[in-house]
This record gives C-alpha cells, structure tokens and sequence, in this order.
C-alpha cells in the first residue's frame, strides 16, 4: 500500500466515526418530538400510537418519522410528525395511510393536521368512513 492510500484509509478511519455520529445526530433532533406525538391523545383518548398500529391491522405496518414543518415553515418551534402506514389490500396492492401530526415545542400541544389515504387528503368524516371500508377490504 502506497504511503498516500495509507493516508487516506487512516484519514477516512478518522472521519467516518465522526460523520456517523453527525448524521445519528441528526436523526435523532426528533425523537422526543415522535415519542410525544406516540403517547399523546390525538382523536378522543386514542393516542397517536394506537392510531396507527389500529389503522395497520395484523397484516400492515407503519413507520415514524419527523421534520420540519412545510405548512409552519416560518416557525421553527413547530415540527412535522408523520406516521405512515402501509396495508395490503384485497387486490394485492397496498394502501398507503399517513397521518400528519404537528407538535408546537413551546406549547407542547400535539394535534392531527393532515390525513392522506393513497396520496388523496382526506377531511376527518370522508378520511374516518374510508379507513372504516379499508378493514372491510
């Protein structure tokens, strides 16, 4: 090995820890945001967890995720919290469910802002009688 490769494999040794724990870093500025959204009540008493794991049933399953906010994009105190669901469906093609959550850091306040079934939004009424036809399917 020639001195300048060893160079680079002792530089990259070094760096590559370093840009790992960056990006970890990163993934994890919304955890708390994600754990909060999961345990609080979003519709009732029914919480933002046990909306998404009814919603996926014993054959779907849902995946969290956060960022900022593009509808508060002005506020960086306001974040986007996303669950999304993915459920087979009867016809062999799969559903996609997600549900937009926002969480207001300085209020603490969780609520549901968005709710898209197949890429369609939905309001509560016509969102909450297709998901009821989904367990049908």
């Amino acid at each position: 090995m020639s001195p300048a490769s060893r160079l680079k494999a002792r530089m990259a040794g070094l760096l590559l820890p370093a840009l790992l724990s960056l990006g970890l870093a990163g993934c994890d500025r919304y955890g708390d945001d994600i754990a909060l959204v999961k345990k609080t009540p979003v519709l009732g008493d029914t919480t933002g967890e046990k909306l998404c794991t009814d919603t996926a049933g014993a054959r779907g399953k849902f995946e969290w995720s956060a960022g900022k906010s593009e509808t508060y994009k002005d506020n960086d105190q306001i974040v986007q919290v996303t669950c999304l669901v993915t459920k087979p469906s009867s016809s062999g093609g799969q559903h996609k469910i997600e549900f937009e959550f926002i969480h207001n850091r300085q209020t603490e306040k969780v609520a549901l802002d968005r709710l898209l079934i197949d890429g369609q939004q939905q309001n509560l009424l016509s969102g909450a009688l297709n998901l009821m036809l989904m367990q049908l399917d």
